[in-house]
């Protein structure tokens, strides 16, 4: 499905001609669908009417002839309501308007999707059938990624080379260093995977038995789909079905419509099989090396993965059989998802890759998994390491190299000291939240990869503060449907009922991006990112708020959070697409659907400003300290030249969650902190100063912010916190918090 649609939107993007672009997309679309018509109705602000522009089903002479008022027929319905319109009798609707000019009769089914950029409907794509049906969740889902790619270009948007800068890793002392992938220490034997046959290897040669070679590539698929099945198998009772996906999109590569089409062509011209098969994986491989979306240059690792395990198979050679050390950090030139799936997960405890990024699919399972990774290791010598002892610290993405016996001790003791400091923490765990005077705090976890996963069991928490539902969208190759929606957000919110759950909508660009909707830009985390992306899509945003509603359904512990908000009109827009998403779900289920509470994250500073007017908008409100500071500093995090500068002690970002909450105090509007900072040690101590009480954070450091606040007084930390506010500094910030933590004798039991 995803190259279809890739190759689509590139049909159209290549064709000069817009008529011949349009009249191409809707034979591409109706074929690859199986459907009996496909039409593209483009909009006319002036005329105040939809156009027919091309047509694979109606009566051709009608293009560019017939036109629809934008308050007419299900075309402009579809416009009017901005999401899709999913019909099994549409003639019988009474919105159905009859046009014997395009000669729709004998078509029953309908799907409208609109195409939408930058909030304005540019047209309508539809889909018809003579069959009285209702379209199924893939077909509409096909229709709403393509046409949500084919906005910007059809609007002629540029798109804008995305800057981007390699800083090379230096080797000093037997360590290497390299991109944090996933957090945590491990002690463990390199395990260097490399495959049992390179296509370097495989020199191009011809055939004159075509059936031949088409027979040994079936078979070679057959076979390795089969492995894939038993991967796939093997990692479900440890990873989510979303980390999952990759399999999935594997097993899509090889189908005849993708990747399979183009060997078989290549087979047919006279090439062997192994040489077909080489010559398309280095094709597309090297075309998603150059696309400058770092997301997408990932899919070409994907691809060369696919194509070796065919090419394994092809040359019917067993994989090698090492034996697997009892911890294995699994080694790689290019760590993937398969690759990973192949380790025991009990003996796999680090992973690292000398090529990925932060966006691979390994970095991403190695996260849902609770494994330290190191990415981007260029220096990393493979063969000369097989089973030689590493030390991975993908904390600061550091790795020691056959690291004496007295370094290793020395970690050992750092890993053992943490396991007994958490040991510690989880005696407490299920006593309240409250400081030693008994003043009550609320304390949450942040979730979105797994529910499963998560490390305090569902009754020691308050609820969840933040989960992120981007990781569905990011892990698929298309937008997942309303049900596979409705379904992930019911799990998490009967999990966690009666308490609150905190679902944040779609929050995706600047460092997270999604494989079928690419956005680049020179400065992504100042650009299309958050509420701003959805709101330019309110097809994708009404989708998600309508699945989070019906699976809130008896329940009722769903709050909405928005993020990325700047401007109060975003605010209006959001509830209003709230509400519209609410009365469609009451419509459809005759029931009266109760709107839940709605929250915005605080993490734009222009935000900050306007919370009297925020709070007779919203219910509450989350600060989001990682993005609140990056903003306040004008530093990006992830850039290495200016990470240092990255602080959310700084004095200004103290004194602005200060006055926050002081505000919202006098306002009696609810405000809770999300981000990292509720996490630490030294930031809960400062925020429960300043009067915050209801903090959401990652599930493992749950247990250690409980254990710390029952040890502290209210009027210690009111002496502490002025002292603080008046620090010129971040790093005189910290002197103060270790001094006090020094004289409660707290310092040694903790490890921030």
């Amino acid at each position: 499905m995803l190259g279809q649609l890739r190759r689509i939107v590139q049909d159209v993007a290549q064709e000069p001609v817009l008529q011949n672009a349009l009249a191409g997309l809707v034979s591409r679309v109706k074929q690859a669908l199986e459907t009996e018509c496909c039409s593209v109705y483009l909009a006319n602000y002036e005329q105040q009417h939809f156009m027919l522009m091309a047509t694979d089903g109606l009566n051709p002479d009608a293009a560019g002839k017939i036109a629809i008022g934008f308050s007419e027929g299900l075309i402009g319905w579809v416009g009017q309501r901005e999401e899709p319109i999913n019909l099994a009798k549409a003639h019988l609707h009474p919105r159905f308007k009859v046009t014997p000019e395009v000669s729709e009769d004998r078509f029953s089914a309908f799907l409208g999707c609109p195409i939408i950029h930058h909030r304005k409907v540019l047209g309508v794509l539809t889909i018809q059938q003579a069959e009285d049906r209702v379209f199924n969740e893939d077909e509409e889902s096909f229709l709403v990624t393509l046409a949500a790619q084919l906005a910007s270009v059809l609007a002629n948007a540029e798109m804008r080379q995305a800057a981007s800068e390699s800083t090379k890793n230096q080797m000093q002392n037997g360590q290497l260093r390299g991109l944090p992938g996933a957090p945590g220490i491990a002690i463990g034997d390199a395990y260097i995977l490399e495959p049992a046959n390179d296509f370097n290897a495989i020199s191009l040669k011809r055939s004159d038995e075509p059936d031949k070679e088409l027979a040994h590539f079936y078979r070679a698929v057959k076979i390795t789909k089969a492995e894939f099945n038993r991967l796939a198998e093997r990692m479900s009772g440890h990873l989510p079905p979303d980390a999952l996906a990759i399999f999935d999109v594997y097993h899509q590569l090889l189908d005849a419509a993708s990747l399979g089409s183009e060997i078989e062509q290549q087979i047919a011209e006279g090439w062997c099989a192994k040489s077909a098969l080489k010559r398309v994986v280095e094709k597309f491989a090297r075309q998603f090396d150059d696309m400058d979306d770092a997301y997408l240059r990932e899919r070409g690792t994907d691809i060369r993965d696919l194509g070796q395990r065919v090419l394994n198979n092809l040359l019917d050679t067993e994989q090698r059989k090492i034996k697997l050390p009892q911890k294995v950090v699994l080694v790689a030139d290019n760590v993937t998802a398969t690759m990973l799936a192949e380790v025991p997960r009990e003996q796999l405890v680090a992973i690292v890759s000398l090529k990925g990024s932060v966006n691979s699919h390994a970095a991403i399972m190695a996260r849902a998994l609770g494994i330290p990774a190191v990415m981007g290791v260029n220096e990393l010598p493979l063969l000369h390491w097989q089973s030689q002892r590493l030390i991975v610290d993908g904390y600061h993405g550091h790795i020691l190299l056959s690291p004496a016996e007295a370094i290793c001790q020395e970690y050992q003791q750092l890993i053992s000291e943490d396991a007994a400091l958490m040991a510690t923490y989880l005696q407490e765990i299920a006593l309240p939240s409250q400081s030693a005077c008994g003043k009550a705090f609320s304390l949450m976890v942040n979730s979105g990869l797994a529910i499963e996963f998560e490390t305090a069991p569902p009754q020691y928490t308050d609820g969840v503060g933040l989960y992120r539902t981007e990781f569905p969208f990011i892990m698929r190759s298309r937008f997942p449907t309303e049900q596979e929606q409705i379904e992930l957000y019911r799990k998490v919110l009967e999990t966690y009922a009666p308490c609150p759950v905190i679902m944040r909508t779609l929050d995706v660009g600047g460092d997270k991006a999604l494989p079928y909707f690419s956005i680049v830009e020179e400065n992504p985390f100042l650009g299309w990112r958050g509420i701003r992306l959805t709101l330019d899509h309110p097809e994708i945003f009404l989708v998600q708020i309508r699945a989070m509603l019906k699976a809130n359904l008896a329940l009722d512990n769903l709050h909405i959070l928005l993020p990325m908000i700047s401007d109060l009109a975003e605010v209006d827009e959001a509830l209003r697409l709230i509400r519209q998403a609410c009365f469609e779900v009451s419509d459809e289920l005759a029931i009266d659907m109760p709107k839940p509470r709605i929250g915005v994250m605080i993490e734009v500073p222009s935000i900050m400003y306007q919370l009297p007017e925020l709070a007779r908008k919203v219910d509450f409100c989350s600060v989001g300290t990682n993005d609140l500071t990056q903003y306040l500093l004008a530093v990006d995090r992830n850039n290495p030249r200016v990470a240092g500068l990255y602080d959310a002690m700084h004095p200004a970002v103290l004194r602005a969650l200060y006055q926050m909450v002081q505000q919202a105090q006098a306002l009696q509007f609810t405000i809770s902190v999300c981000g990292e900072l509720a996490g630490e040690p030294a930031g809960v101590l400062l925020l429960a100063a300043m009067g915050y009480s209801s903090f959401s954070m990652n599930s493992s450091n749950l247990a250690k912010i409980k254990w710390l606040l029952r040890r502290v007084e209210m009027s210690e930390l009111a002496l502490l916190l002025p002292e603080v506010l008046a620090c010129p500094s971040a790093k005189h910030v910290r002197l103060h918090i270790h001094r006090f933590l020094e004289q409660k004798h707290l310092l040694s039991q903790l490890r921030a």
